[in-house]
């Protein structure tokens, strides 16, 4: 009885470490990154098109990186723990976001960016720390409460960060957003602990290669499935971090209102979305997968059609938290149904590979806003509605009902 107690006690001190770690990630990303293009001028560069350029490729170098070395710091996870691999990203990042908040100049700020990337994204180890002791009937709620906390987190990030760069000037938000990543550091240290967990298959049928390793898990059932979904969302999610500030530009008349009401929709998207999760994580054991997915995408559709058809920004703003609350949890679904068929040994391997896949689209998500704004800027909204529609035919065609 006393090691039962001791395991359901130690699994509430996992999952309040995790959970609390991610709102600081999140938290701390948002507060310096929006301010990027300030920080830029401040280190030298004046030309508009050159901070422009920069500030991209700052922004996306380092989660584009993430996603290919993911896997590789899954695999060493599933090797030696997930504990130090916590304590590895912690301390990494801890180190390199007070670097940064010292770079002389953009050189200087890219290399660390890099390095940032080279060691790991928390993203895609996160699920894995949530999962390792969580009960299985715990499972869906736990990855849909972590799923709202880094949503939230990153929609009050920005807000937090122009108040912080009023008051103390942009650099500190870098040495602010390590502090951050120090206390995520004592979390882990402290709280964290890993637990003895129960194989879902034998070990022998699971100790292969690396790459034979990341091949056995695309043969795992809605595997491949549950990777488009994650890809294919988060290029949606982008695009519309991307255009709505723009479309808010075109249909604001005073100038002084656009960042408000850009700021004010996407912040109540942030939290329907955060809202959306925490929900569905509540219902994956409730639910079939099939009837989960095809719901969301079918809102999905709906609501991006409507939007190609706004000319107010309070029809946006209503639309948009509709799109958040009803079609959002995708990402929620998607990660609490692959944790049922993950092995347990492999369990950061496949997360990363899976979070691989959401940075690619997070990198190439604004990249497809810009060139169909550059057509119109309502035809991103139909593209998002084709995406909708192809996910939406894909789960239709691959899950079965039963599932």
């Amino acid at each position: 009885m006393e090691n039962k107690s001791s395991f359901k006690f130690q699994w509430r001190r996992n999952q309040f470490a995790v959970t609390l770690s991610a709102a600081c990630y999140g938290a701390g990303f948002t507060l310096a990154m929006p301010l990027l293009p300030l920080y830029i001028q401040q280190l030298g560069v004046t030309s508009p098109t050159k901070i422009a350029i920069w500030s991209g490729i700052l922004i996306g170098i380092s989660p584009l990186i993430a996603s290919f070395v993911g896997p590789f710091w899954g695999k060493l996870a599933d090797q030696y723990g997930l504990k130090i691999n916590a304590i590895r990203i912690s301390t990494a990042l801890f180190i390199l976001w007070a670097l940064m908040g010292l770079s002389r100049n953009v050189y200087e700020l890219l290399i660390l960016r890099i390095f940032s990337g080279l060691f790991g994204g928390f993203g895609s180890l996160s699920v894995s720390l949530l999962t390792q002791s969580c009960p299985p009937n715990k499972v869906s709620g736990a990855i849909g409460s972590l799923q709202a906390t880094q949503t939230i987190s990153l929609a009050l990030g920005p807000l937090a960060g122009g108040i912080l760069a009023g008051w103390l000037g942009i650099r500190y938000t870098f040495f602010v957003t390590s502090g951050l990543c120090l206390i995520t550091l004592l979390l882990f240290q402290i709280l964290y602990k890993n637990t003895k967990v129960r194989p879902n298959l034998p070990v022998d049928q699971w100790s292969p290669t690396f790459l034979k390793g990341i091949l056995r898990l695309f043969q795992l059932p809605y595997f491949k499935i549950f990777a488009v979904l994650l890809l294919t969302t988060s290029i949606i999610e982008r695009t519309f971090l991307a255009a709505i500030p723009l479309l808010v530009n075109t249909l604001t008349k005073n100038p002084l209102h656009i960042a408000p009401i850009a700021g004010l929709i996407l912040s109540l998207a942030a939290c329907g979305e955060g809202f959306a999760a925490w929900y569905s994580g509540k219902k994956i054991r409730e639910i079939p997968t099939r009837i989960l997915f095809l719901r969301r995408l079918f809102f999905g559709f709906i609501i991006c059609v409507g939007l190609i058809f706004i000319q107010t920004n309070l029809q946006l703003l209503i639309l948009r938290l509709l799109l958040a609350i009803l079609a959002g949890g995708i990402i929620t679904i998607s990660y609490g149904k692959a944790n049922q068929i993950i092995p347990d040994n492999q369990r950061a391997t496949a997360f990363a590979l899976l979070s691989s896949f959401m940075m690619f689209g997070n990198a190439f998500g604004p990249f497809i806003a810009g060139v169909s704004a550059s057509i119109n800027f309502q035809f991103v909204f139909l593209v998002d509605a084709i995406l909708y529609t192809a996910l939406f035919v894909l789960v239709y065609k691959t899950i079965r009902e039963e599932d």
